[in-house]
């Protein structure tokens, strides 16, 4: 795996946005919540993803898998994420813009991952922070006091043959009998196949 970036933003209404930089924010598909249960929203130019809760604090990292996708071949999953998603991604040729917007509903916090156009299977997973740092620290019992979350999630992304499909799948469902305390905004996976992927919508390219 090539780790490409890190950040921490603010996923207000629960959400991270993943898209195509040559796409416009603005005429991409904002209204969808009712795909909660499924963990994802989006097209394969523009993926928004669900936080487990009312999150105060997203950590995002962004993978490069080294190796291809395959349909016949089981995708790695770390060990202490609770949910994990497989989606198809798009990114399209451009000399200059090649790559994937990372941001919140608010936008303010946007950020240009660098990557080559092609076609890509792109795995989400999510837990809930779990470092000792935080678990023995003040804000920890006042998130837990508040109903509020910090959160982790990784996007990796592996190269998908032209020939090869990547189809929409829930890899992990909620690793847990019941969240360890509770939260606001918690919707347990519950997917129903096939999973839905909206039509990309009409509009410019920057």
């Amino acid at each position: 795996m090539i780790k490409l970036v890190a950040l921490e933003l603010y996923p207000d209404n629960s959400t991270l946005y993943a898209y195509d930089a040559l796409l416009d924010f603005n005429f991409l598909d904002h209204a969808s919540e009712h795909r909660l249960e499924q963990g994802f929203s989006g097209h394969p130019r523009s993926q928004k993803f669900f936080t487990i809760g009312e999150c105060m604090s997203l950590r995002v990292e962004i993978w490069n898998a080294e190796e291809g996708y395959s349909q016949s071949a089981e995708v790695a999953l770390r060990e202490d994420t609770v949910r994990a998603v497989i989606v198809p991604f798009s990114i399209s040729p451009s000399r200059s813009r090649a790559g994937i917007m990372i941001t919140n509903m608010m936008r303010d916090l946007e950020l240009l991952v660098r990557q080559d156009a092609g076609e890509y299977a792109l795995v989400f997973e999510i837990k809930l922070r779990n470092d000792p740092e935080y678990l023995n620290s003040s804000e920890y019992q006042e998130d837990v006091s508040g109903g509020f979350t910090q959160e982790c999630c990784y996007l990796t992304f592996y190269r998908a043959r032209k020939s090869e499909s990547v189809e929409p799948k829930v890899l992990r469902t909620d690793a847990w009998t019941s969240p360890p305390y509770l939260f606001g905004h918690y919707t347990p996976l519950a997917p129903a196949y096939p999973l839905v992927l909206d039509a990309e919508p009409t509009c410019p390219q920057t």
